[in-house]
């Protein structure tokens, strides 16, 4: 893995999933429209949830949607909605957040989430800590036999495999800042300095060379 090239990998971050249905352009490189406001509106939420009582139901449709909605998730979601307290769930997930262990744990709890869309709930929940373990950076990273195999379903498998990725993620990190590389400026973060978010979004588009 050549990390002066991920400079470039994160300029060439492209991703449409469900944006014409939504109204937003592409996820690219400088603007990443409908991933900063979900930024935005997650940061609120994790800020703001415990005071107001309030889960955003339709924020965490929002993301599923903007994840693409692969294999039904939101059909599975809405199926599981009626059978759970959701604004226990989000605090739960809130009060673990500076515990990844625990922050997994709880995002999986969510009805039809599954290990893609929770990690993408803690990449928005909070960035600088958590990245997003989609399909395409999990085959990757297994095939250069960097990410053990993950079993889905299986709730051990999908922790451990999870907590092995952001130590990748925060090795490469460190790796990045030892070499000076820095991260391109753009509206999610207008430092120089990679977020663990910001790192899986360069993986994202090493995974389509592998």
């Amino acid at each position: 893995m050549d990390l002066t090239k991920f400079p470039d990998y994160y300029k060439n971050y492209n991703w449409d999933g469900k944006h014409k249905l939504f109204g937003y352009p592409t996820d690219k490189y400088p603007n990443f429209s409908w991933m900063a406001s979900l930024e935005t509106r997650f940061i609120w939420l994790r800020n703001n949830s415990e005071s107001s009582n309030t889960a955003s139901q339709y924020l965490l449709k929002e993301l599923i949607e903007w994840g693409g909605s692969q294999n039904g998730v939101l059909q599975k979601f809405n199926d599981g909605s009626g059978e759970i307290n959701l604004c226990d769930l989000i605090q739960d997930v809130i009060r673990n957040l500076e515990n990844p262990e625990g922050a997994i744990t709880a995002a999986l709890a969510f009805p039809g989430l599954g290990l893609t869309y929770a990690s993408k709930l803690l990449r928005f929940m909070k960035p600088e800590k958590y990245g997003a373990l989609d399909f395409r950076i999990r085959a990757a990273l297994l095939t250069q036999s960097v990410l053990p195999r993950i079993y889905d379903g299986n709730l051990n498998s999908m922790v451990r495999g999870y907590l092995n990725f952001l130590q990748i993620l925060n090795d490469l990190k460190s790796q990045l800042e030892e070499q000076e590389i820095k991260k391109p400026d753009c509206s999610l973060s207008t430092t120089n300095f990679w977020r663990p978010s910001e790192i899986e979004m360069a993986l994202f588009r090493w995974a389509e060379e592998i």
